[in-house]
């Protein structure tokens, strides 16, 4: 009689700290805006339904699953590892000890384990997560990036780059620390904003040259060849002549569905009237930071056009947001894939990489030594 083949294993691990905003906000019910009363606060998931709706994927693809918010607790983390004994993990992990950097060092551990896992290794996580060495890597290659210089101090005299420009602490990501005051017209403001980001978020402040025009992010999918999966595009509503503002994706645009920001743009896959020779343009610059930031499995290349249609890197984020229905699983849908195939293609991904590892690979429970009588 032929064995039973036995089901693979996956861990989903996250990270979440205190109270989910997005919870608190769901339980109120309907919420007013405090600058529309006419409008109610959009809803949105909860963290605990991204990962419902990530684990469900799993199990339809054939897995055995289970999920653990680590909590900022290495501990946990360890535990949930040796309890579960997984084949693979899905790592949703962002940070650690509330610092972004740490991010790379969760992922290093599994590594040390010998554990497959989704996304991209420790280094590009790190090359990533510092706006400053992904610039350097991108310009030394040719691939086009806005002009840019990294203040770790205050500003003490002119800058050589054309006004305007765009200050953003140089190690953060999801639009950490961006907001309309961002972009600066003079020397004054920059002088500012720079010192705000020293002493506010105890880093560098990367300047970079401000490119006004349309914003559009590059999903990229697998490893041999990677795959660029339909282009989206954030539609800026019109500017107020009488009280105009930039139109850049700020932290309140992404995360916050009580302010204005959240409604200031709108989500077009793929992108409207996009000449060819520019997606073609997008999707060779894409395809050449992916590989020489080592990205692996699946990120996202954030660009802006300027007025001349020249593209123009802004970031490369390895390991974006997978929640279903936003940014890389839109684009994903628009390829023919559904939610449940993406995450699943993901996790065979790293499962193979798992093929030449030994048998268990995980952290051991410690064995407590008896005293001698």
């Amino acid at each position: 009689m032929k064995a039973r083949q036995r089901k693979p294993r996956a861990l989903v691990l996250w990270n979440q700290v205190g109270e989910d905003e997005y919870e608190a906000l769901a339980e109120q019910g309907p919420v007013a805006l405090s600058w529309n009363p006419e409008q109610t606060a959009a809803e949105v998931g909860t963290v605990q339904d991204e990962i419902d709706a990530i684990v469900e994927a799993c199990r339809k693809s054939g897995y055995v699953t289970s999920e653990t918010n680590i909590a900022d607790d290495f501990d946990r983390l360890s535990e949930a590892v040796r309890k579960f004994r997984p084949d693979v993990i899905v790592n949703l992990v962002e940070f650690f000890n509330d610092e972004a950097a740490q991010e790379a060092y969760v992922a290093g551990l599994f590594d040390l384990w010998r554990i497959p896992y989704t996304g991209s290794p420790p280094l590009t996580l790190l090359t990533c997560q510092r706006k400053f060495r992904t610039k350097v890597l991108l310009e030394a290659q040719g691939v086009p990036t806005p002009a840019y210089t990294i203040f770790y101090e205050p500003v003490q005299k002119p800058v050589s780059l054309p006004y305007p420009l765009i200050v953003k602490p140089a190690r953060e990501d999801a639009s950490g620390g961006i907001d309309v005051d961002s972009v600066v017209h003079d020397h004054a403001a920059l002088e500012a904003r720079v010192r705000l980001v020293l002493e506010d978020h105890q880093q560098p402040a990367l300047v970079e040259r401000f490119i006004d025009g349309r914003e559009i992010h590059v999903a990229i999918l697998g490893n041999s060849p990677p795959e660029v999966l339909p282009m989206l595009e954030f539609e800026f509503e019109a500017q107020d002549e009488d009280f105009p503002r930039p139109q850049i994706l700020t932290y309140e645009a992404k995360w916050d569905p009580t302010s204005p920001d959240f409604y200031a743009s709108d989500v077009q896959v793929p992108p409207r009237k996009l000449p060819r020779r520019l997606g073609n343009r997008l999707q060779k610059a894409a395809l050449a930071a992916y590989r020489l930031t080592g990205c692996r499995d699946y990120a996202r290349v954030d660009f802006r056009i300027d007025s001349d249609g020249e593209p123009y890197i802004l970031e490369v984020n390895p390991n974006p947001d997978l929640a279903q229905g936003v940014g890389f699983s839109l684009c994903a849908e628009k390829s023919g894939r559904t939610f449940d195939s993406l995450v699943g293609e993901l996790l065979a991904m790293a499962l193979a990489r798992g093929e030449d590892l030994t048998p268990w690979r995980g952290p051991r429970a410690t064995r407590s030594k008896k005293k001698a009588p």
